[in-house]
């Protein structure tokens, strides 16, 4: 054999050897930026266990962000609703061709799909038991069970601190209409012993029987279960005020395919719902059985229907203020 001939067998495996180097060194294919509201950990736990579950030959990394000033570089918001409306409104939303998505009542998402609903925190009553077995489980089913605990110590979060307890009171106008609702907060303001500032001060103190009854979030709790926990969960069985989490695509983005990907997979996957589980989120599924079943029953999901803008939010809150909060009705603490 020439050396020529030799020479141009060498360079041709060199060549092959180097295009299946680069290759076999080549990280994932592509790259989604989420940039998200909630808590950076649970989130990386969501994206990490979906990146998990695809081939070799289709993985997709993730870069997670919650710098306000990075959100415009990102591919994708996972977020509460009210960031996701405003995205929406502005134009910054593309439209999400999601499969799973076509299970979700429309209340679950936006009417040009331009977002879609992953997971929701309900509004929850935590009672402590040692007043459970004084009264009887039987005794507080409904919130309208509540105003006749004449005995009770009841505690919760200033409902005008922030955005989630003021879209409690949104949530719980838009479903009784706000006279009613404020004559319901007017009813049992006399056996709140306590508005906190912090969202672990009615858990803590339901926990410890400082207090018999925290209105509180499902998220706040499940952060400190344990279980010999002294005082356990309701929801009641009419329906309860919720909060929305989902996930919209940015307008520039190119990485529709696999942000679609992760939508379907979080709405139908066994294990996104164990990873709501074992990250203690709180946060319950909006498809409890996946692509196996239907969306939550949407009538006792309160949502915020009528205060759309940020002023009236910001009137009712006013409002609850003057007529409740500053109502004469003692406090043990503040």
């Amino acid at each position: 054999m020439s050396r020529k001939l030799i020479f141009t067998v060498l360079a041709c495996l060199l060549f092959l050897l180097a295009g299946c180097s680069r290759f076999n060194a080549a990280g994932p294919a592509q790259t989604v930026k989420v940039y998200t509201t909630l808590d950076k950990t649970f989130v990386a736990a969501l994206c990490g266990r979906f990146a998990e579950s695809l081939p070799q030959d289709k993985k997709i990394a993730f870069v997670i962000s919650d710098k306000e000033d990075e959100l415009e570089q990102a591919d994708c918001i996972m977020s509460g609703s009210t960031l996701l409306q405003q995205k929406a409104a502005a134009g910054s939303l593309q439209k999400i061709h999601a499969e799973f998505a076509d299970l979700l009542p429309a209340e679950l998402k936006d009417k040009e799909e331009q977002w879609v609903t992953l997971f929701y925190d309900p509004a929850v009553l935590l009672v402590n038991q040692a007043y459970s077995r004084k009264v009887g489980q039987q005794q507080l089913l409904h919130w309208s069970d509540v105003p006749g605990q004449k005995d009770a110590r009841i505690v919760m979060e200033n409902l005008s601190d922030n955005e989630s307890t003021m879209l409690f009171l949104a949530a719980m106008s838009s479903r009784m209409g706000q006279d009613e609702c404020i004559a319901y907060l007017r009813q049992i303001r006399p056996l709140v012993r306590q508005f906190a500032k912090f969202p672990i001060t009615p858990v803590r103190m339901a926990a410890t029987g400082d207090a018999d009854i925290a209105i509180t979030r499902r998220s706040h709790v499940f952060k400190y279960l344990q279980n010999d926990f002294p005082a356990y969960i309701l929801i009641p069985e009419e329906g309860t005020p919720v909060n929305l989490f989902g996930i919209g695509l940015l307008q520039h983005s190119k990485r529709q395919k696999e942000t679609i990907a992760f939508i379907d997979w979080c709405l139908r996957s066994s294990e996104a719902r164990t990873l709501l589980m074992t990250t203690r989120s709180g946060y319950l599924p909006v498809l409890p059985k996946g692509e196996n079943g239907q969306a939550v029953n949407r009538d006792v999901l309160w949502t915020n229907t009528f205060y759309k803008s940020r002023q009236a939010l910001e009137q009712l809150a006013a409002d609850w203020l003057r007529e409740i909060r500053l109502a004469d009705a003692g406090e043990d603490a503040k």
